[in-house]
């Protein structure tokens, strides 16, 4: 349970992502081979013939132009297998431009997750453009966007083992200052999603199917020791700048308008695959977000309206319910919120339920304890509010309250936890805190953050929660539902180095009606 999750996450986009037929027009399979000959001693004698070991690698690539003759993949396919050419589904290779150089001062030893291998290159320059000698048949170029924000819901789409396929996935951090062995990368996106080796080259969309950028690190990074499901790409403007210092010719003519401003690291510094100290800054979830003046009327109270309708949508509804606690299995419910009343059910491994208990079991060796599926919105429909103003297409509200203000609740419960230093007293009460509300233009709330200030005597120093909302097509409605899908919480405990951090979402929605209540 040592793992360091420092993350800035809101959650904007609620459009639906593109067909994946129409992504698989601009994307191909990538792959590369060796062939070595080894003579080999057996008994201290060389055998009289060679053995041979071939090495293979596989990924995506991404058509650039508009008749696909240039395809974007990851440079490390190519590294995997000592430099092979790179050669693409349904076309002949012409050349290959890289821009990884043997001579690049900054290159450095990268581990390779779940691998022995490592590579030696720098991961700022993991992009290769390959030429084919023809344009590859029913494909195209792919329209691309420079434009991305932290809590954007993406797909990250490409070949994996010779199959197309398509996942959703979240920009979970933008340009953070990454530290990969020792080579560094300001330019990137954070995905929360946990790739399979050979994902690499695949492309990440946005709702309208612009291209954002290209995932070049995948599986569960280490961190701190530990690990975390997310996965590396390198924004457009980098593979921009990329083909254009290698093809001054066509570069310019693909991507003739790369944003000058450099990219400023908006987020505490990670270090991968090696061990650092814990920064001064302990805010995994809450974002940095800077709202612009907007002359709206009232709107506290169309917050306060749009949230009650939200609310009273919520009643009367199963769903499930699976708790994540740091990289632990997933404990998981079903939660039936009926006439105001919470009820859960354990699903064990073969699907069965358990028996119903009105709370959520409390976890005493985590972060979690109760759940705010239920009383969010209603809360927010209830509290004052300070609205702040536009943040792009969303509205900003927030709150900032003191304990004696009574507005926020926190308890912990860790009676005899080794892991939290033995034994220490229960507390509950009113704690001082920070909140703040993003809903699009509608004032239909988005995402929910809080911050909450535990006193002296506790053990959780500071708690930080995040709740992510989307519309949810329920059978029997015509129109989707707004519902909570997923929460992240992390929190700084006494005499621990490292945060502690848990995930909660909420699928599979069915609705019921009141008059035939859940029989147990």
């Amino acid at each position: 349970m040592q793992n360091l999750f420092r993350i800035l996450s809101t959650a904007l986009l609620i459009n639906s992502l593109c067909s994946a037929a129409n992504v698989s027009d601009h994307l191909v399979g990538v792959h590369s081979s060796s062939i070595s000959l080894s003579f080999p001693k057996i008994n201290n004698r060389t055998v009289p013939y060679p053995i041979v070991k071939g090495k293979s690698a596989k990924g995506s690539g991404i058509c650039i132009n508009e008749n696909c003759s240039i395809v974007a993949t990851a440079h490390n396919i190519q590294m995997l297998t000592g430099r092979a050419t790179l050669r693409v589904t349904s076309g002949h290779t012409e050349k290959v431009l890289s821009a990884a150089s043997d001579n690049d001062p900054n290159k450095a030893e990268i581990p390779i997750t779940k691998s022995k291998q490592t590579l030696f290159y720098n991961i700022a320059n993991d992009v290769s453009f390959v030429y084919t000698r023809k344009p590859i048949p029913h494909k195209s170029g792919i329209p691309y966007s420079y434009k991305v924000y932290v809590g954007q819901k993406v797909q990250v789409a490409g070949y994996y083992n010779r199959k197309f396929q398509s996942k959703e996935a979240r920009i979970i951090g933008s340009n953070v200052h990454l530290v990969v062995g020792r080579a560094q990368l300001t330019e990137n996106l954070i995905l929360d999603i946990a790739l399979n080796p050979g994902n690499s080259g695949s492309a990440v969309l946005d709702e309208r199917g612009n291209l954002l950028g290209m995932v070049i690190l995948t599986g569960a990074l280490k961190l701190n020791g530990g690990d975390i499901t997310a996965s590396v790409a390198l924004p457009v403007r980098a593979i921009a700048k990329a083909l254009v210092e290698l093809d001054p010719v066509l570069g310019p003519t693909i991507f003739n308008d790369i944003p000058e401003d450099e990219p400023k690291p908006i987020q505490t510094q990670y270090v991968l695959y090696q061990d650092s100290d814990l920064p001064e800054d302990t805010s995994p979830v809450i974002p940095g977000v800077s709202a612009v003046h907007s002359d709206v009327t009232n709107a506290v109270d169309k917050l306060h309206a749009k949230s009650e309708i939200a609310f009273k949508l919520t009643a009367n509804l199963v769903a499930k319910q699976c708790l994540v606690q740091g990289t632990q299995e997933p404990l998981c419910h079903e939660l039936a919120f009926v006439e105001g009343q919470q009820t859960f059910r354990k699903i064990g491994k073969d699907g069965r339920l358990g028996k119903p208990v009105d709370s959520f079991p409390i976890q005493k060796h985590g972060v979690w304890v109760q759940s705010d599926w239920a009383d969010t919105l209603g809360e927010i429909a209830e509290d004052p509010w300070v609205f702040q103003g536009s943040v792009d297409d969303h509205y900003l509200f927030s709150f900032k309250a003191a304990a004696e203000d009574e507005r926020c609740y926190f308890e912990e419960r860790p009676q005899g936890v080794p892991l939290f230093g033995g034994w220490h007293p229960d507390w509950e009460g009113s704690v001082a805190c920070f909140e703040e509300v993003l809903t699009d233009k509608n004032f239909n709330v988005l995402s929910v953050f809080a911050e909450l200030h535990p006193p002296d005597t506790c053990l959780t120093q500071l708690l930080q929660k995040a709740i992510y909302y989307d519309w949810v097509k329920l059978e029997g409605l015509q129109s989707p539902v707004l519902l909570p899908v997923k929460e992240r919480i992390t929190a700084k405990v006494l005499r621990q180095d490292d945060l502690w951090y848990a995930n909660l979402t909420w699928t599979d929605y069915k609705q019921f009606r009141a008059k035939h209540r859940i029989k147990f």
